[in-house]
């Protein structure tokens, strides 16, 4: 499974953008594009198309 997220990650920037504006405390939002990604299941090569939108939030402070 990790390998598929791996591959899924894979030179996708927009994400690391995404986590460096988490760590300032803003809510973002990141779409890779999924064209292109291939992997091995078994015997079997899954292609993937279409692309994927995460939200990432920051966790609020506990103390208030």
């Amino acid at each position: 499974m990790a390998g598929i997220i791996e591959e899924i990650l894979k030179n996708k920037e927009e994400i690391i953008v995404a986590l460096l504006k988490v760590l300032e405390g803003k809510e973002t939002r990141a779409r890779v594009r999924l064209d292109g990604v291939r992997f091995n299941v078994g015997n079997s090569v899954v292609k993937m198309e279409g692309a994927v939108e995460f939200t990432f939030v920051p966790i609020e402070d506990r103390k208030k």
